[in-house]
């Protein structure tokens, strides 16, 4: 399976099991990796295997050979869990990570400069909502960092 410029590749079909495993590995490790590095760290049977995985990858033009034989990242793909995460600069961080932030912002806003005594029905309402809404997006972000593959 090689990359063409006619059609476009379906990587969520494409890449998947141990492939996905030796691409979250080269993800995570940030720098070249070679097939016996690579082998040894996801507990592949022989550098064969990691071979074929790391030939497969490169023939779809996820990743590259460097002039020393190992292999790099060429593209970043959002693949798998990888949807559910950013990256800025050379941060991944969880796209729920800005709603608890914009959530947060707009609740303390809503303390600081709306919220006056005595208490009603409609401030304690906002007040619930705003706590709820805010507690369950940083419930998420936290639950989608604990399951990063990187």
């Amino acid at each position: 399976m090689t990359v063409s410029e006619d059609q476009p590749v379906n990587y969520e079909t494409a890449i998947k099991g141990t492939t996905l495993d030796v691409y979250f590995y080269l993800l995570r490790k940030k720098e070249a990796a070679g097939v016996r590095e690579i082998q040894r760290s996801l507990g592949l049977s022989s550098p064969s295997v990691s071979s074929y995985h790391l030939d497969k990858l490169e023939s779809l033009g996820v990743i590259r050979k460097n002039r020393f034989g190992n292999f790099e990242i060429a593209k970043k793909i959002d693949i798998g869990a990888l949807n559910q995460f950013i990256l800025v600069r050379n941060f991944t961080l969880p796209r729920f990570l800005f709603y608890a932030v914009f959530i947060s912002i707009l609740f303390v806003g809503y303390i600081l400069f709306f919220f006056t005594l005595p208490l009603t029905t409609g401030k304690l309402f906002a007040l619930l909502f705003g706590a709820i809404a805010t507690a369950i997006c940083w419930i998420e972000t936290y639950l989608s960092w604990l399951k990063r593959p990187f």
